[in-house]
C-alpha cells in the first residue's frame, strides 16, 4: 500500500491547481502589468483555476543594496532575502516570476561590485524557491529613461542592460529567462513613430498605462512557449482588467501583510481568507467580462467576446499570412461575405465591432482606436488593417481611416455613405431615415441640425491625411443606387480625392441598386486588398 501510495503521489502533486507567486519591485507592485500577465494566464486550461498573487514591494532589491539618503533617509531599500522564507512558506507558490533590476544598481553608473551584489542575490533568490519546490522563471528589468535617454548622464539604462545579459547567459545553466527588453524597446519606437507625444515612463522609471501594456505583452510572448501554453496569449482590457486588479489589488495587500513586510507606505490589508473570499466573487465577475465563445463561421475558427462594453469578434485562418494582416468590417458582419471568406482562405483575419447607431462619430472612432490596439497587442495582428465599409459602414472607414492613416492599409468601400447630409439626412436627392438622422445627431453631440449642416469632417469633407498617405481606396458601387445616392457620395469623394492626389478605382455595377452588395466574384476585391497589404 505505501508503495502504491509513493506512485500516486507525483500525479496528485501534478493535479494540484498551480499557485503563482509575482516577486519584484515598484513596477511589480504597482500591478498592471502582473494584471495582463494573470489574464493572459488564466485564458489557458493550465492556469484557468490558479491560485496567483502579486507580492511585489516598492523599492526593494535582490541585491540588498541602498543609497545614502534613500526615501529622504526614512528608510533603506527592503531586500527580498528579508521576507523571503516567511513568503514562501505562508503562500507555498509551485511557480515564481521574478522581475528585479531597476533598485538593485541603486540608480549609480555601472560597478562590477554592484553587479555581484545583483549576481548573488538573484542566485539566491533562485536556490531558495527551488528548495520550496516551485519552480522560478526571471524577467528582466524594463527601460530606464526610454523617453529621454539623453537625461541619463550615469548610464543606469546600461546597468539595467548589464543585468539582462547576465540573467540570460545563465540559460545555459538551467535558468528559464524571459528578456522583455528588445521587445519594450521596439513597442516604445513604434508607439513613437505613430505619436512624438507617446511616454513610456513619465519619471523614467514608473510606466504608464501603454508601457505596462507593452511589458505584459512582452513577459507573455516568453513565457508561453517557456511554459508550453496553447494558443496565443490574450491579456484582458477595459471592465475585465479592472475587475482582475481589484482581485489582484485585494490578495496583495493581504498576503503583503500576512508576511509581514517591513516598508513603510505601504496599506495594510485584509485578512488572508476574507481578501480571497471577496477576490473569488471578483474572478466570477472577471470571467463573465472577459469570456470568449469559440464557433465555427464558414469552416474558420470565430472568436466572440465583449470589448470595452461592445460585442466583437475576430474569425481566424487556419493558417495565418505571414504579419498576420486582417480586414476589419466596419458594419454589417458576414453580409455578402465572398471577399471575408476568400480572404481568410489567403490567410487574413476578419474583424468587427459592434457599433451600430454610432455613424462613424468621434465616440465610435475613439472605441475603434481601442479596438485596433487591443487586436495588434493580444493577438499580433498587424498594425496596419484594411477597412471595409458597407453602407452607413462608409462612415466608419473614411472617417477612422483619415484619423489613423498610419494604421489603414487601405479601404475597400461598397456602396457608402459619404456624407451623412445624404444619408441619413436627406439634404439631397435620397429619401434619408429620419430615424437613423435623429440618432446621429445624438451620437455626434450636436445640438442642432445647423450643427450637423456645418460639420467639416464627412469622408468628401477629409480626405486629405489618405491622399498624404496614399492610402489606397477600392470601391463597389450600384450605378443606380436609390439609398445612397452616388453623385452625393462616392462620385463626390472620387473627385475630391484625385484632385488631392490620392489613389481610388471604383467599379460601377450598370442599373445597380444599393443591394445587393459586394460582387458575385469577389477576385477584383481580394486583388485589391492583397496589393493593399502588399504596398
Amino acid at each position: 500500500m505505501k508503495a502504491l501510495l509513493l506512485s500516486l503521489f507525483p500525479c496528485l502533486l501534478q493535479a494540484a491547481e498551480p499557485r503563482v507567486l509575482f516577486l519584484g519591485d515598484s513596477i511589480t507592485y504597482d500591478g498592471r502589468w502582473t494584471v495582463g500577465v494573470e489574464s493572459a494566464l488564466r485564458g489557458t486550461p493550465e492556469f484557468e483555476k490558479a491560485e496567483i498573487v502579486n507580492v511585489g514591494l516598492p523599492s526593494e532589491t535582490a541585491s540588498g543594496l541602498s543609497e545614502d539618503g534613500h526615501a529622504g533617509g526614512k528608510f533603506p531599500r527592503p531586500c527580498v532575502h528579508e521576507r523571503l522564507a516567511r513568503v514562501l512558506e505562508g503562500f507555498k507558490p509551485t511557480m515564481v516570476f521574478a522581475c528585479y533590476g531597476m533598485n538593485d544598481g541603486i540608480m549609480q553608473p555601472p560597478d562590477p561590485v554592484r553587479m555581484e551584489a545583483y549576481e548573488k542575490g538573484m542566485t539566491r533568490l533562485k536556490d531558495e524557491v527551488e528548495k520550496a519546490g516551485a519552480r522560478i522563471v526571471f524577467i528582466t528589468p524594463p527601460l530606464y529613461q526610454a523617453d529621454k535617454p539623453s537625461e541619463d548622464p550615469k548610464h543606469y539604462d546600461k546597468v539595467l542592460d548589464g543585468f539582462a545579459t547576465w540573467l540570460v547567459s545563465k540559460k545555459k545553466d538551467g535558468w528559464e529567462v524571459v528578456d522583455i527588453r528588445p521587445s519594450l524597446r521596439e513597442s516604445v519606437a513604434k508607439a513613437k513613430a505613430a505619436d512624438p507625444a507617446f511616454v513610456f515612463a513619465g519619471d523614467g522609471v514608473h510606466p504608464g498605462d501603454e508601457g505596462h501594456r507593452f511589458m505584459a505583452r512582452a513577459a507573455c510572448a516568453g513565457l508561453w512557449p517557456l511554459l508550453k501554453l496553447p494558443g496565443e496569449p490574450v491579456p484582458a482590457e477595459g471592465k475585465a482588467f479592472a475587475t482582475l486588479k481589484e482581485a489582484q489589488d485585494l490578495l496583495k495587500l493581504a498576503w503583503l501583510t500576512e508576511t509581514r513586510h517591513l516598508r513603510p507606505g505601504i496599506p495594510a490589508g485584509q485578512k488572508v481568507e476574507v481578501a480571497k473570499e471577496k477576490a473569488a466573487e471578483l474572478l466570477e465577475s472577471w470571467r463573465s467580462a472577459a469570456a470568449v465563445k469559440t464557433s465555427v463561421w464558414n469552416d474558420h475558427e470565430r472568436l466572440d467576446f465583449v470589448h470595452e462594453g461592445r460585442p466583437a469578434l475576430l474569425v481566424r485562418p487556419k493558417s495565418a499570412a505571414p504579419g498576420k494582416p486582417w480586414i476589419w468590417r466596419t458594419e454589417f458582419f458576414g453580409h455578402e461575405p465572398q471577399a471575408d471568406i476568400a480572404l481568410l482562405n489567403k490567410g487574413f483575419h476578419v474583424a468587427y465591432l459592434d457599433m451600430q447607431n454610432l455613424y462613424g462619430a468621434p465616440v465610435a472612432l475613439e472605441a475603434m482606436d481601442h479596438f485596433h490596439a487591443h487586436l495588434t497587442e493580444a493577438y499580433g495582428l498587424s498594425n496596419k488593417v484594411v477597412l471595409e465599409g458597407f453602407s452607413r459602414g462608409g462612415l466608419y472607414a473614411f472617417n477612422w481611416g483619415a484619423r489613423r492613416p498610419e494604421f489603414t492599409a487601405g479601404i475597400y468601400a461598397d456602396a457608402p455613405v459619404c456624407d451623412f447630409k445624404s444619408w441619413p439626412g436627406a439634404k439631397g436627392k435620397g429619401p434619408g431615415s429620419a430615424g437613423d438622422w435623429q440618432r446621429l445627431l445624438k451620437a455626434y453631440g450636436f445640438k442642432n441640425e445647423e450643427d450637423a449642416l456645418a460639420w467639416k469632417l464627412n469622408p468628401v469633407d477629409n480626405l486629405e491625411p489618405l491622399a498624404k498617405a496614399k492610402v489606397p481606396v477600392f470601391a463597389v458601387i450600384g450605378a443606380a443606387d436609390e439609398v445612397v445616392p452616388v453623385e452625393e457620395n462616392i462620385d463626390l469623394l472620387e473627385k475630391r480625392l484625385k484632385e488631392l492626389g490620392g489613389s481610388i478605382e471604383v467599379i460601377r455595377k450598370p442599373g445597380g441598386k444599393h443591394h445587393p452588395h459586394s460582387l458575385k466574384d469577389p477576385a477584383p476585391i481580394v486583388d485589391f486588398v492583397l496589393k493593399a497589404v502588399a504596398r
